[in-house]
């Protein structure tokens, strides 16, 4: 396994506890809307996946104006900004793939009801910020940059597709 391949394995590992995603659209006027949403996803799949309703305003977004933004907070602490294209489907052997018993909360026709649609997010990039995990050296970092007069800096990593 390549350094890369691990990379993205670890990163998908972060989205899976993360357990929230922030889904961003575009609206018909061209505006940023947004809504916490879960993120699904399949092994072997470089996809995310979510579920929600073929009659929701952020379907018709999406087949309007298929770019879309994701963040992410994992639990731990590494903050994801994910740019992909979302699509659209009714599949009914993919939305099996992504049920699970719980979701009839939001389907209470359960995994064949008439409104589960799935979103396909097609992952272009991954940006995402690891600020040390270790109370101890971020105590360092602040010192060191009170001392040298110079901000403390999460570098910014980037990761093409996942």
């Amino acid at each position: 396994m390549t350094r890369r391949d691990a990379e993205r394995r670890r990163l998908r590992g972060l989205i899976e506890r993360a357990g929230v995603a922030m889904f961003m659209t575009l609206d018909d006027r061209g505006r940023h809307a947004g809504r916490p949403m879960l993120p699904l996803l399949l092994e072997h799949d470089p996809h995310i996946y979510f579920l929600t309703h073929q009659h929701s305003r952020k379907v018709a977004h999406v087949v309007a104006r298929p770019d879309v933004g994701l963040t992410i907070d994992s639990d731990s602490h590494c903050y994801l900004a994910i740019a992909g294209r979302a699509f659209a489907s009714r599949d009914v052997e993919l939305i099996g793939r992504l049920w699970h018993p719980t979701y009839r909360a939001w389907f209470p026709a359960g995994q064949g009801d008439g409104e589960a649609t799935v979103l396909r997010v097609v992952v272009d990039r991954v940006d995402y910020w690891e600020p040390p995990r270790s109370r101890v050296t971020r105590i360092v970092e602040a010192a060191r940059a009170i001392v040298t007069r110079r901000p403390v800096e999460t570098p910014m990593k980037t990761l093409d597709g996942l």
